[in-house]
């Protein structure tokens, strides 16, 4: 019986995979010297995906605001308001530590 790859994978995985970017990525503070070093280059190379998913949250994060502001302003929710506003500051933190992980990446050639 042949199947299309990932027909089966659920919701979840599938926002996580498209959310998340440094699953993308390997770790670069295991293994010898030559194998950090060829995982920090690879890194490098790859660096180029972590705009587009800095963006993402961007996006996430504005409409949380705009959800929050609509719970507050037009229907007096606070506490819905409060946890929209909540999850904008964490979508927030993550674009900027994807950016933050981009900038690093470019700047610093050579981790050794």
């Amino acid at each position: 019986m042949n199947r299309i790859p990932n027909a089966e994978e659920a919701l979840w995985h599938l926002l996580y995979r498209y959310l998340w970017p440094f699953q993308y990525f390997r770790d670069a503070d295991r293994g010898s010297k030559i194998e950090r070093v060829q995982n920090y280059r690879y890194n490098r190379q790859h660096r180029g995906y972590l705009p587009a998913f800095g963006v993402k949250w961007m996006v996430l994060a504005l409409l949380w605001f705009a959800t929050g502001a609509v719970f507050a302003e037009t229907l007096d929710l606070v506490v819905p308001a409060a946890c929209c506003y909540i999850s904008a500051t964490g979508s927030l933190i993550v674009m900027f530590q994807i950016f933050v992980a981009w900038a690093w990446l470019a700047w610093f050639p050579e981790r050794y």
